[in-house]
């Protein structure tokens, strides 16, 4: 073979080579393995009864998912998840699946960031506690959702009651019994 062909060769390959490694690159899932992946835990308190609570969860995140559904009808959605659907690389997982609902306590979704769960307790005397658990990607979604719920801020703590609930609680507990919330020391 003429030298002039191999070389012609070796060039295209430095020329392809970087794009094969872009483009499996933008094939990684996004924000990277489960193990890479952050998990928030976060606790706060609704005036809202329970049942309010959970109705609110499963219509924001129906909302989450109609609106993902729709990103992926427009040819949205992320440009690895676009590469994937181009070039068959993988089937695109829908978004915010319900895996679990039990009414008014747990609420539970698949997301392609990880599981989602909404735990809801009731609080003695009117309103709800709401623990949510997800991956630190979706944390916009989760505030979002937050500040449209009527909440209350925790006031300092009188005597041994919980900041969050009003419950008593012994001196010896850092978390409260009751909602879970961290418990301030004078």
């Amino acid at each position: 073979m003429p030298p002039f062909v191999e070389q012609g060769a070796t060039d295209i390959l430095w020329l392809i080579l970087p794009l094969l490694c872009c483009a499996m690159m933008m094939a990684q899932p996004r924000g990277g393995t489960a193990s890479q992946r952050e998990s928030v835990t976060e606790t706060w308190y609704t005036v809202q009864d329970i049942e309010e609570t959970f109705k609110a969860i499963e219509n924001a995140t129906s909302e989450w998912r109609r609106e993902a559904e729709e990103r992926m009808r427009e040819g949205g959605g992320s440009l690895s998840s676009r590469f994937r659907r181009a070039f068959g690389g993988g089937k695109v997982e829908a978004r915010f699946v319900v895996k679990e609902a039990i009414p008014p306590r747990l609420f539970r979704m698949d997301d392609s960031s990880g599981p989602i769960y909404f735990e809801l307790t009731e609080v003695e005397g009117g309103g709800t506690v709401v623990k949510a658990t997800y991956d630190s990607s979706l944390k916009s979604r989760i505030a979002k959702f937050k500040a449209s719920q009527p909440l209350k801020i925790p006031a300092p703590p009188i005597s041994d009651r919980c900041p969050s609930c009003g419950k008593p609680v012994l001196k010896e507990f850092n978390l409260c019994p009751y909602c879970g919330e961290k418990l301030i020391r004078e």
